[in-house]
């Protein structure tokens, strides 16, 4: 068998598939939960420089704040850090808890959820134009801003059922 041959019986297969392939979105996965956090750690850093009035953030990848709500436990924080950690945290994931609990329950409550989000996103949008720093302007923090809230949003649980189903299939 060719070479030629050999990459037309992979394209074949992929296009048969429509790249259904478990190992790309297994791949995906793991990318989506990685931008997941990334983006966690961007909102939790201008959440916490919005409660202690402090200067805008550098946007960077800072994996200390991963360690943040371990420090908070272990009592590792001086109170104005524990107040911004608990602040940045209970944002994101309070967020969390609305967009799943949007999608999960139905009825009167789905629209409390749903309202949660909504103020949560706009307060994320503000935190992260005026304590996020882009050189590209208003223009560029407001696309940040809008990305960012939809990678916390959705990455995580998009991922993660991708890394799932990955392992699904290959134990088949």
């Amino acid at each position: 068998m060719t070479r030629m041959s050999q990459v037309q019986g992979h394209v074949t297969n992929l296009a048969q598939n429509r790249g259904n392939i478990p190992a790309l979105r297994g791949a995906l996965g793991v990318l989506l939960v990685g931008f997941f956090l990334l983006a966690l750690m961007l909102q939790v850093q201008t959440s916490e420089a919005f409660i202690l009035n402090g200067a805008t953030v550098k946007l960077a990848a800072n994996w200390g704040i991963l360690r943040q709500p371990l420090d908070l436990i272990q009592g590792n924080l001086d109170i104005d850090t524990a107040k911004a950690v608990m602040w940045g945290w209970g944002i994101e994931l309070v967020y969390l808890v609305c967009v799943i609990g949007e999608i999960a329950v139905t009825g009167k409550l789905q629209g409390w959820f749903r309202t949660g989000a909504i103020v949560l996103v706009a307060f994320d949008f503000y935190t992260d134009v005026n304590y996020g720093t882009l050189g590209s302007g208003l223009g560029g923090q407001l696309a940040f801003a809008g990305v960012t809230a939809f990678m916390v949003a959705f990455f995580g649980v998009i991922g993660l059922n991708l890394i799932w189903s990955c392992i699904l299939d290959w134990g088949r």
